[in-house]
């Protein structure tokens, strides 16, 4: 029984972009984040960089009945593998452990909220003051610099 149904991968213009890191997005609509982690039946992931954000591709699980299973909890996370961040409606403290092991940051978004929205205010936030999960390989001295930088912040 496969694992993933189907997988899209996107090239434009014939070449991949460099990305400095990676989002997927629970979402059966393509429209809005709109699927529970563990349960979702495809995941879109998109590629960030300082002047572009790319859909890089698409997979698509076999539909699987609710509960826990984490044989497929870990499916889907071995198929996010190198990304930074996924988005979904909701996500158990199970599958959260399994994801920040991988390295993944788990967020949950609104239920329904606009993808278009969504990409946009992080493709901001990474331009402007990028958040920690964005930031590939940064030193502790770059960690430092943004604590202190929070710190500073009016609270």
């Amino acid at each position: 029984m496969p694992v993933i149904e189907r997988k899209l991968r996107l090239i434009e213009d014939g070449q991949q972009r460099e990305h400095s890191f990676k989002v997927a997005f629970a979402s059966e609509s393509k429209l809005r984040v709109d699927q529970h982690f563990g349960s979702a039946h495809t995941f879109l992931v998109y590629g960030f960089g300082p002047e572009h954000i790319q859909l890089i591709e698409a997979l698509q699980f076999e539909l699987s009945p609710p509960g826990h299973d984490n044989k497929r909890l870990q499916q889907r996370i071995d198929a996010l593998k190198g990304c930074a961040a996924v988005f979904s409606t909701a996500c158990g403290q199970g599958a959260m452990r399994l994801l920040k092991q991988a390295n993944i940051v788990g967020i949950m978004a609104d239920t329904d909220e606009d993808l278009s929205l969504l990409l946009g205010e992080l493709h901001l936030q990474f331009v402007h003051q990028p958040l920690p999960w964005m930031v590939k390989n940064s030193s502790d001295a770059d960690a430092e610099t943004r604590l202190n930088e929070l710190l500073d912040e009016p609270w």
